[in-house]
């Protein structure tokens, strides 16, 4: 599967216990997994920089796919042929 048997396994394993939970036990195991991970993070000036810098990108891109979506709509509003 993902090459090395006893990974392979563990992966297997977590896969049979996360089926096994509840949907609200997957909830809380994704929030704790995603807590551990904001807790690995770094914090250090330069990595909050990039998260700066990311976030605003981010924000941008959907800024500009709104800006599609509305264009779009208004373009097919607009269009006899469509039916609206």
């Amino acid at each position: 599967m993902f090459g090395d048997h006893g990974f392979d396994q563990s992966i297997l394993r977590q896969i049979a216990i996360n089926r096994a939970r509840t949907p609200t036990e997957r909830f809380q195991a994704l929030c704790d997994l995603l807590d551990a991970a904001r807790a690995m993070a770094p914090t250090d000036p330069a990595a909050r920089e990039r998260q700066i810098r990311v976030k605003a990108a981010r924000l941008r891109e959907r800024e500009e796919w709104r800006a599609e979506y509305r264009r779009l709509f208004a373009a097919n509003r607009s269009d006899p042929a469509a039916g609206a």
